[in-house]
């Protein structure tokens, strides 16, 4: 019997060394000291090593010292005692000086008596994803930076389009009022046209308050001049009366030294997230806070109406929130949606507070 179990015994170690050469991915057995006391083909050819050139080596020898002093900061704990396994991405220099990247997975190994552990390394070779993480961070950056430059533009073009409206349209249209008033006031009262004057010059009224309403929204100069809070409440107040609706503001404790990116940035979210409410939850009842929390600013706009999908509003009709979750990113910001369909919809928007920000907010 024990002459079998010998066999048996001497076959698994067979496999296991079978298993260990023929292995794809790196691995080397080590002492509790971290030298390499066996290393099979696939780490050799990946770091261009002999196996007796791995054995005079130290596993702190492989890496640059800042990954080094990471792994062995985790062996420690290894030879301690307090973990017997962990996992770590780091760099490995091959023979020729170059640097790879490889997961390295440790593991404590007793023997049947339980003494005497060794350790076995595995290293699996992650320089080509590595490669591609980083060129699609590249990517993402890349991207973030042209959505800025369109956001910009477009922050232009709204306000040159306010402006015009302003300085040219409005002031046409203000003209164009005092003449149909004129003309009214010189036609006798028993006139045929004195009423149809009457309702168009009235129309014209509306019409210049439309655009005067359009061009602050293009462009609000309260914004730079009063500051976000002031501006945001001013906004609110405007919509509720223009949509006849009613609109709660609360506001506490906003720095009046926010960046003009994180003050426009809120500000355009604020616009975009009422007015999609206005327009689509159906609702006639609204709540807008803005409030600072463990250094964020928040802007929280809330509605009791029919609600909404998310993941479907973006995959739709979204525009609006795809807009607001790119703004957002532009201020390290994010935007986070809660929502049914009928049961209203709560739309948050967090930034976090600068230290020239926080320091301004502590001062008031």
């Amino acid at each position: 019997m024990n002459e079998e179990k010998a066999q048996l015994a001497t076959a698994a170690d067979q496999i296991f060394y079978d298993v260990f050469k023929a292995s794809p991915i790196g691995i080397a057995v080590e002492d509790m000291e971290g030298r390499p006391l066996f290393a099979n083909a696939a780490l050799c050819s990946m770091l261009g090593l002999s196996e007796e050139e791995m054995r005079n080596k130290h596993c702190t020898d492989f890496s640059p010292p800042e990954d080094a002093a990471k792994d062995g900061a985790l062996f420690a704990q290894l030879r301690q005692g307090s973990i017997d396994h962990y996992h770590l991405e780091k760099r490995f220099f091959r023979k020729d000086g170059t640097l790879i990247w490889g997961r390295l997975s440790i593991s404590l190994m007793q023997n049947a008596a339980g003494s005497h552990p060794l350790v076995v390394a595995m290293v699996a070779d992650v320089t080509e994803k590595r490669a591609a993480e980083e060129k699609l961070r590249q990517s993402e950056a890349k991207l973030q930076m042209l959505t800025g430059q369109l956001i910009q533009a477009q922050e232009v073009e709204r306000a040159w389009v306010a402006r015009e409206l302003h300085d040219d349209v409005s002031q046409r249209l203000v003209l164009l009022a005092l003449n149909l008033d004129r003309l009214q006031q010189d036609l006798p009262p028993s006139a045929e046209f004195t009423h149809e004057i009457a309702k168009a010059r009235k129309e014209v009224e509306d019409l210049g308050n439309d655009i005067q309403g359009l061009s602050h929204r293009l462009h609000s100069s309260k914004l730079e001049i009063t500051g976000l809070a002031r501006a945001a409440a001013s906004f609110c107040k405007e919509l509720s009366d223009r949509q006849k609706v009613q609109i709660d503001f609360y506001s506490e404790n906003i720095p009046k030294e926010l960046s003009k990116e994180v003050s426009l940035c809120l500000f355009r979210v604020l616009q975009e997230a009422l007015q999609n409410a206005a327009r689509h939850s159906g609702s006639r009842h609204f709540q807008v806070s803005l409030t600072v929390a463990s250094d964020e600013l928040y802007l929280i706009v809330r509605d009791s109406g029919s609600g909404f999908d998310p993941v479907e509003a973006v995959k739709g009709r979204g525009l609006g929130l795809t807009s607001m979750q790119e703004r957002l990113k532009l201020v390290n910001g994010n935007l986070s949606i809660s929502s049914q369909p009928h049961s209203g919809a709560t739309i948050q928007a967090r930034v976090p507070l600068t230290p020239r920000m926080e320091s301004a907010r502590t001062a008031e």
